[in-house]
Formats: C-alpha cells, sequence, structure tokens
C-alpha cells in the first residue's frame, strides 16, 4: 500500500471490512443478517483494533491531518482519553472511532440490502 490513504481508499477500506465480516455469517433458513448485528459489530471491532491504520502511529496521523474524523473525534469525547495521552495515541484512537463509526454504518446498509433481497 502506498503511503496517501484518501479518502476513498480509507471509505473502501471500511466497506470491505464490513462485506467480509457479513460474508463470514453462515445464515440457516429464516434468520438475516440483523439476527447477527451484534457479532458483526463485536468482530468489526476487534479486526479495526488490529488494523494498520489504527496501530501504525505514522498513518493515523496522516489520516488525521487529511481525512475526515469528525466521528473518530466524537467517539473520542464519549470514551474518553488513552490511558496514556500521547499524540499517536490520539491519533490512533481517533482512527479507530472513525473506522468503527464507518464500518458498522457499513453494516447497517447491508443488513437493509439483506433485509430487501
Amino acid at each position: 500500500m502506498e503511503d496517501r490513504i484518501t479518502q476513498y481508499a480509507f471509505d473502501k477500506e471500511c466497506e470491505d471490512i464490513a462485506r467480509e465480516i457479513a460474508s463470514e455469517i453462515e445464515l440457516d433458513e429464516g434468520e438475516t443478517l440483523a439476527d447477527y448485528r451484534d457479532e458483526m459489530a463485536d468482530r468489526a471491532s476487534e479486526t479495526i483494533d488490529g488494523h494498520q491504520w489504527v496501530i501504525y502511529h505514522y498513518k493515523s496521523l496522516k489520516i488525521c491531518a487529511d481525512l475526515h474524523t469528525d466521528e473518530g473525534e466524537e467517539f473520542l469525547e464519549e470514551f474518553g482519553m488513552p490511558e496514556t495521552p500521547t499524540i499517536y495515541n490520539l491519533a490512533s484512537t481517533i482512527v479507530y472511532g472513525q473506522m468503527r463509526y464507518q464500518v458498522e454504518q457499513a453494516i447497517d446498509e447491508l443488513i437493509k440490502e439483506n433485509a430487501a433481497a
């Protein structure tokens, strides 16, 4: 992956994570993705927590500097400061919150699509 992360690439990565999570759900007859919403949210949290954009501080800093992070900043306000509030930990927390928001939004869209099908 190149060093520059665009808003398009960020948005697409979040959508791809949601699709991957949804594709791993094996639905039994009569079940829908909505039945697995909590499980998918947990899986999203785990996946994002280990994502390169969260764990590599220089990538987190670039994302905070260059991309939309309003929901990530709201996440930071809601859940509080990291235990060690360095600029790097703040950036990683903001990016985690932003990715989590966007992945969960994408999961909600997939649930709607599944219900309509």
